[in-house]
């Protein structure tokens, strides 16, 4: 006699996680594709060299990556025929009675002993018993044992590996407990987000991979090459590798809820010490690797199996993707207040900056709300009784329950509660040395996902976006020396000049270079760029050079051999206005040599709008220095 379908609507299991946190993809996917996009070519343009930049644009395409495997799990869940046929073709999948896995033909034997059926006409038996409709398909890869995907819309297949053949003709409780395991993820509709070709499980197994090829190489070159030194590139690297494990944080929480869901139903089904025994015959197969990402820890699934219906496993299968929700907001926390310290906030600003916009996040992004109501509906649809006819099924824990509910319902009536303000004056208000800015929110950078939006954890502000407008030219520096007339100390040759037309020099030496404002450093290095220069003083008494960072020097005054010039010069960009102020004397007699004595200054003014927050910056720099000229 055939026996019905089970139905484990007749007792608890967990709430959909997976595809809430595929839905909750879906509903923030224009805002973090904008994000995403704006991130990297706005703080890119910061950088002071083009490795900078390099960084920048290379850690915008790790906040993109997640896209595209959202969008490969949105055209997968579309096209599922697609799929199926991309994964029988990749691991090598194909019917029973295909030519290459057909059952061979039985020797001549006793004619009154039944032949024993093939292992796959067994398998397919057993899983056609449970789940009418299901299909079969065998591979001779190693590595798996076997995997649920969809055939379509309305038909799902099993992937069947060697290990697990070997397991069914070895120990054949232990695979139907394996396969129970797979029409476990079937009964909730799984097999359209996880399983075999599931992008969610894709994004798990390369995101180390990403780490380490997006994050960890360039940002070792950014440091290495000394090119670190821009603070908003700092807070962009800082928040970029908080998101790496944010990005993780509710898949795996999805797919962990997911797969001991499966164990359990397959341990209501076949018992929890065969469910055990099949966890530890094929351990090394199916967890070995990456694989430890995407599925529980072997020692996690036994004890859940094992205690599958304590008050603390419900809870454990209950919470866990809230408790990831809730980890990815402590990630966006932390990751801003340093973010924001180099972007030049004091410590109490930063941190009440954060902490105010972690607690309007609560209530700000979908995904509380979504949890709340999931923790809510879930039991009334699925039934918090089991049914009379089926004795293995245990009720709901009410603890469990009430915890599900109260643990968003709490953090959403302090999201609600007027607790936490933001400093007044702004996050930049006590440094006006550093970048001041209106922010409107935390500083982003982190990387696509449920309740992942601006700032710590999202939080959502009303104040309009700033315009991109580029900053105005800055104002001279106020006390910026200049030189005055008078005789200067002699340049080797006293006579003054007296040839008619144009003279060049070249740069011989740089004989001082001390700053005036800034580092040391950074005088030597302006030194360095002016060494080997070619100057060419023209007939109108203009003076150039052929390098473009200098500004063109007019005559102001001429006395014998000593002349006077001034200069400015103002380079834009979108976001950035840098002038170059210069004081000039040029000391030069009837001789081949000359001497020119320099003040220069450059005022750096930054603004940039990223994702509605807009950063201003302001930096000078001034020094004096003394060139050897040759004609």
């Amino acid at each position: 006699m055939r026996r019905p379908p089970l139905r484990p609507a007749s007792s608890w299991g967990p709430p959909p996680w997976l595809w809430l946190t595929l839905v909750l993809f879906l509903v923030q996917l224009p805002t973090l594709i904008g994000h995403a996009l704006g991130v990297g070519p706005g703080l890119g343009q910061f950088g002071e060299a083009g490795r900078g930049r390099f960084v920048t644009a290379v850690l915008s395409v790790v906040q993109l990556l997640p896209l595209f495997f959202l969008l490969a799990a949105v055209l997968a869940l579309l096209a599922p025929r697609a799929r199926c046929r991309v994964v029988e073709r990749r691991y090598g999948l194909l019917a029973p009675d295909d030519p290459l896995m057909a059952p061979p033909v039985p020797a001549p034997g006793n004619p009154g002993e039944p032949a024993e059926p093939h292992f796959s006409v067994a398998m397919s038996a057993f899983v056609d018993e449970h789940a009418p409709g299901t299909r079969l398909r065998l591979s001779t890869q190693e590595g798996l044992s076997a995997r649920v995907y969809p055939g379509s819309w309305r038909t799902t297949r099993i992937g069947v590996f060697a290990p697990l053949v070997h397991l069914w003709q070895t120990d054949v409780e232990a695979a139907r407990a394996v396969l129970l395991h797979e029409l476990g993820h079937l009964r909730q509709g799984e097999q359209h987000v996880t399983g075999l070709g599931s992008p969610f499980t894709a994004l798990v197994r390369v995101w180390p991979y990403v780490l380490a090829a997006f994050v960890v190489l360039p940002v070792t070159l950014l440091f290495a090459t000394g090119n670190a030194t821009a603070r908003l590139t700092l807070a962009e690297v800082v928040l970029v590798l908080v998101s790496v494990p944010k990005v993780l944080l509710l898949v795996v929480a999805a797919l962990w809820s997911a797969e001991l869901g499966a164990d359990r139903f397959a341990a209501r089904t076949s018992g929890a010490d065969t469910v055990v025994r099949a966890l530890h015959r094929l351990e090394k197969g199916d967890h070995g690797g990456l694989a430890r990402l995407y599925h529980p820890p072997v020692r996690m699934r036994i004890r859940c199996v094992s205690r599958a219906e304590t008050t603390r496993v419900q809870l454990l299968l209950t919470l866990l993707w809230p408790l990831a929700l809730f980890a990815q907001l402590l990630l966006t926390t932390l990751g801003a207040v340093p973010a924001y310290a180099l972007l030049g906030a004091s410590s109490d600003r930063a941190v009440r900056q954060v902490l105010a916009l972690a607690h309007e996040s609560l209530t700000a992004q979908p995904a509380w709300w979504a949890t709340l109501a999931v923790a809510v509906v879930w039991p009334l649809i699925t039934g918090g009784r089991p049914a009379r006819r089926d004795p293995s099924a245990t009720a709901r824990s009410t603890r469990a329950y009430a915890v599900a509910v109260l643990f968003p319902a709490v953090l959403l009536l302090l999201g609600l509660l007027p607790l936490v303000s933001r400093p007044p004056g702004g996050v930049f208000a006590d440094d006006p040395a550093g970048p001041t800015a209106p922010a409107a929110r935390a500083p982003s950078g982190s990387g696509p996902g449920p309740g992942a939006g601006g700032g710590a954890g999202g939080g959502a502000t009303t104040t309009a976006c700033p315009s991109r407008a580029a900053p105005r030219d800055p104002t001279r520096p106020p006390g910026l020396l200049t030189f005055t007339p008078g005789k200067p100390s002699p340049s080797g040759d006293s006579e003054p000049d007296r040839r008619p037309g144009r003279r060049t020099f070249r740069t011989l030496d740089v004989t001082s270079a001390a700053p005036l404002s800034g580092t040391r450093t950074q005088a030597q290095e302006v030194g360095d760029r002016l060494r080997g220069a070619r100057w060419t003083l023209h007939d109108d008494g203009t003076l150039t050079a052929d390098l473009a960072e200098l500004p063109v020097l007019r005559t102001t005054s001429v006395d014998a051999t000593t002349r006077l010039l001034t200069g400015e010069r103002t380079e834009r960009t979108d976001i950035s206005a840098t002038t170059t102020w210069m004081e000039a004397r040029l000391v030069a007699g009837a001789g081949r040599t000359a001497r020119l004595d320099l003040i220069r200054a450059a005022t750096r003014d930054m603004r940039v709008v990223v994702d509605c927050r807009e950063f201003t910056s302001t930096s000078s720099t001034a020094q004096r220095l003394s060139l050897s000229l040759g004609g």
